[in-house]
């Protein structure tokens, strides 16, 4: 009598049940799956753009540069190369810059389109009244960085003029202290903005930013130190700009205004 042969079905590869999806992991993926798809297509514009802009800086960076340099006045100070390949640093580096100068409004554009939807009404309403605001006061920031610099090169070409010394900078070190300065101003003044929207939007309470004021002036003063330059003049008034926008974004919040 012969036995009937059963023939016994494969088990699967235990990897194989891993890459199975399962009804709710396709629900899930076929619901976000969308909107990648179209943070991938804005992503993809934005780089076109910093692209674009990028090479613009590479190529005409001699006449970007001497267009910045002018804006200084540099009596008395001779700005120098300190390497044959420090042209191609600042090549590199305005390119780089004016890349980011150029992506920035079409980011900030996708940014708020996109992310509409998931923002009530009063939210994105604020955002919509915010964004331009921030936008003037990081140009004034930056402005008002620069102008302190210029501030600290001509008290320090008049002293050494007066002393007969010569004042030799490295274009490089001098480009990039002008962008450091500029840059952190202009993220400074965006105090305002920032204390707006979590007083709007009741993150923080207005009696909180009130009672612990001197907590916050020394957090403002311990980051001003931190800036260049670093004498006693520039510190003045390097945090004299953020106290004045902290006093200023609590008289336009105040409870009373608010409602």
């Amino acid at each position: 009598m012969t036995k009937s042969k059963i023939k016994s079905q494969p088990k699967p590869h235990p990897k194989a049940s891993s890459h199975i999806q399962t009804p709710a992991s396709q629900s899930t993926i076929d619901r976000y799956l969308p909107y990648l798809k179209e943070i991938q297509r804005k992503l993809l514009a934005v780089a076109i753009v910093f692209l674009i802009g990028a090479s613009f800086g590479f190529i005409y960076y001699q006449t970007i540069l001497t267009r910045v340099m002018n804006i200084f006045n540099l009596e008395n100070i001779n700005i120098v190369l300190t390497s044959p390949y420090q042209f191609i640093n600042l090549s590199i580096n305005t390119g780089l810059i004016s890349g980011l100068v150029a992506a920035t409004p079409f980011f900030i554009y996708y940014f708020l389109k996109f992310t509409k939807p998931a923002l009530r009404p009063k939210e994105y309403k604020l955002m919509l009244y915010l964004v331009p605001f921030s936008l003037i006061l990081f140009i004034i920031g930056f402005g008002f960085g620069i102008w302190v610099i210029q501030f600290v090169i001509t008290l320090y070409s008049k002293i050494s003029q007066d002393f007969s010394i010569g004042n030799l900078w490295d274009i490089n070190r001098f480009l990039s202290q002008i962008l450091f300065t500029g840059t952190s101003l202009a993220i400074i003044f965006q105090l305002p903005i920032i204390m707006t929207a979590l007083l709007r939007l009741k993150v923080v309470r207005y009696s909180t930013l009130t009672e612990k004021r001197r907590f916050v002036y020394a957090a403002l003063l311990f980051f001003a130190a931190l800036l260049p330059p670093t004498d006693i003049i520039s510190l003045l008034l390097l945090v004299s700009a953020p106290l004045f926008l902290f006093e200023v974004a609590l008289l336009l919040n105040r409870p009373a205004r608010i409602t």
